[in-house]
């Protein structure tokens, strides 16, 4: 498996991963019954957020890899911010930025451009 194919798929699972959960998790009517609205407004704010900009980012890389890779590792740090005790979310959060980065980089060059892009 290369870069590209991992890093796309990885993405894709989990900005659509965190659209959904911050879609249900910050509306579910009974989840926030103890909780401040700012925590509900922010849960949501940044997985949704994180979701969008995750997805926008993969869909930019090809074209534009620095604003694409940037677009990739804040929208997987900004959905892992809020759920953080779960380990394995800061595991893929830090995954997809340094694949993103990778990625970027291999675009960028012009000797091993033509080897990411197929």
């Amino acid at each position: 498996m290369n870069v590209r194919t991992a890093l796309f798929w990885l993405g894709t699972i989990t900005g659509v991963a965190y659209l959904v959960i911050g879609a249900l998790g910050a509306w579910w009517p009974g989840h926030w019954d103890d909780a401040a609205a700012s925590d509900q407004v922010l849960w949501g704010a940044l997985l949704v957020g994180g979701g969008v900009a995750l997805l926008a980012g993969l869909r930019i890389i090809d074209r534009s890899p620095r604003w694409g890779a940037i677009l990739v590792a804040v929208g997987a740090v900004a959905g892992a911010l809020v759920i953080f005790w779960t380990v394995i979310v800061i595991l893929v959060a830090v995954t997809l930025a340094v694949l993103a980065v990778v990625y970027a980089r291999r675009l960028a060059s012009p000797s091993t451009a033509s080897d990411t892009r197929a």
